[in-house]
Formats: structure tokens, C-alpha cells, sequence
């Protein structure tokens, strides 16, 4: 896969035809992989006069996902569940502390 360069300052793309993967790199910032791009969509990204409006337009919605973010997405919601666990177990145990979260029958028809 050989890159080339937009028309743009030395941002650059590579096309894989046979997995129809795109690879779009632009100053500044680490090349972004794009699955399932049909031909026709590199070749205008190579051609257009404005590769940034064209790739934010017609390309980035097609990004594919960094595999570090699905790890950081799975402890954001192991975090999560613990902390709802936490509170419902605080709340479940403070609702009544004289009687240890246990109410007799006349307690409930009393009030």
C-alpha cells in the first residue's frame, strides 16, 4: 500500500483495493483507517481541490474505531456499574436504620 499525496500540505492517503481500506493522514495528527470505501471515493479525495472538506464530508463517517478506545470505553463502564452498585447498596441500607432494612407488618400499615 503505497501512500499519496492529496492536494493539501503533506497530507497524504493510502488505498487497499482488495480490502477496500483507506488510510488518510494529515499534518498533525496519526493516520486514521476507513473500512469499506469504495474506489471511486479515494480516487475524489485524490483529485479534489479541498481534501479536507471531502474527507469530513464523504470519508469520516466510515472511521474505524482504534482498538485502545474500545479498552477505555469497557473500564469507563466497569466504573460505572460499580459506582450504581455502591449507591444502590448505600440507599438500600440507610433506609431505615433502626430497623436494619427489615419492617414488621405493623410498621408498614402504621404510616
Amino acid at each position: 500500500m503505497d501512500w499519496a499525496a492529496l492536494k493539501s500540505k503533506h497530507a497524504r492517503a493510502a488505498y487497499d483495493a482488495e480490502s477496500r481500506d483507506l488510510h488518510v493522514k494529515f499534518p498533525g495528527s496519526p493516520p486514521v483507517k476507513h473500512a469499506d470505501i469504495p474506489p471511486h471515493v479515494y480516487q475524489n479525495l485524490l483529485e479534489t481541490s479541498d481534501p479536507h472538506f471531502y474527507y469530513n464530508y464523504y470519508v469520516a463517517p466510515s472511521r474505524v474505531a482504534s482498538r485502545g478506545r474500545h479498552a477505555v470505553s469497557l473500564s469507563y463502564a466497569m466504573k460505572l456499574v460499580l459506582i450504581l452498585a455502591a449507591c444502590s447498596l448505600l440507599m438500600a441500607t440507610s433506609l431505615d436504620p433502626d430497623h436494619g432494612g427489615v419492617f414488621e407488618e405493623s410498621d408498614i400499615r402504621s404510616n
